[in-house]
């Protein structure tokens, strides 16, 4: 399994390493013990959860022929219900879309146009598995995904070279741990919370193939990690006025992300 990187949708805040880091982590040549235990904790946590929802506010940059970025922003929701039901909803300065797999039926609808599509699908099919159906076949690639799967660890680092625990910080006046790795064509850094749920709370990607190294950063919240759900919220109903559309199947397969 390849790890999913969100920065690669669009169309997946600079963190300077102070010197009370005395650790460099462009030159670290190894996965720190440490850094891997708190991931693979995190993972096995997320894997043990059938049913949460959390909401995300993202940003990415875009890069101008000018080569200057410009940062857009999405909030994002989410409801998981394993093994086969998925919602996600993204609203953002360039987006309105919905995304729906009920077990049977994977639906993108963009609210903007008022066009959805539909991808039938195997009864036997997991959310992970229809991941890689929409990558794969339809180039959907769904922000954060990397932590919707139910290892997320083997993802995450399929491409990780080195990796090192930062230190303990705070988002969302939350206390985390400080993870930062590095890979062959991405940076991506992550922050975990400390106890007994060791939910991630921000996750940032940094890229290494495009000029300028945009960054994809996603701050998480409002985690309930036992919801409830109606089978109704995963089963897209189209408005009146929408219009159903097919999807453009690729010619090249794309990787986690999103690179052919």
């Amino acid at each position: 399994m390849n790890a999913v990187r969100s920065i690669a949708f669009g169309g997946l805040v600079f963190i300077a390493l102070t010197p009370a880091f005395a650790k460099d982590v462009d030159q670290a040549n190894a996965i720190e013990p440490e850094a891997a235990q708190i991931l693979q904790q995190m993972s096995d946590y997320l894997g043990s959860l059938k049913r949460f929802t959390l909401s995300s506010e993202s940003t990415i940059d875009t890069l101008m022929p000018s080569g200057q970025k410009i940062q857009r922003g999405a909030h994002v929701d989410v409801a998981i219900q394993r093994p086969n039901r998925l919602r996600l909803n993204r609203n953002g300065d360039d987006v309105e879309q919905e995304f729906y797999f009920d077990g049977n039926t994977l639906t993108l609808y963009g609210k903007q146009d008022g066009y959805y599509a539909n991808l039938g699908v195997s009864k036997t099919v997991d959310i992970d598995t229809v991941l890689d159906l929409a990558r794969t076949e339809i180039g959907v690639i769904l922000p954060a995904a990397d932590l919707i799967y139910q290892d997320p660890y083997e993802g995450l680092m399929a491409d990780v070279e080195s990796g090192t625990l930062v230190g303990t910080s705070t988002v969302g006046g939350v206390e985390v741990d400080h993870l930062a790795f590095r890979g062959r064509q991405v940076d991506w850094q992550i922050w975990i919370e400390k106890g007994d749920k060791p939910l991630p709370r921000k996750y940032v990607i940094t890229s290494k193939w495009i000029a300028g190294g945009p960054q994809f950063t996603a701050v998480f919240s409002d985690w309930k990690t036992s919801a409830e759900f109606d089978d109704a919220l995963f089963t897209f109903s189209p408005p009146p006025k929408a219009q159903e559309i097919g999807f453009v199947p690729l010619r090249g397969k794309f990787d986690r992300r999103g690179a052919e």
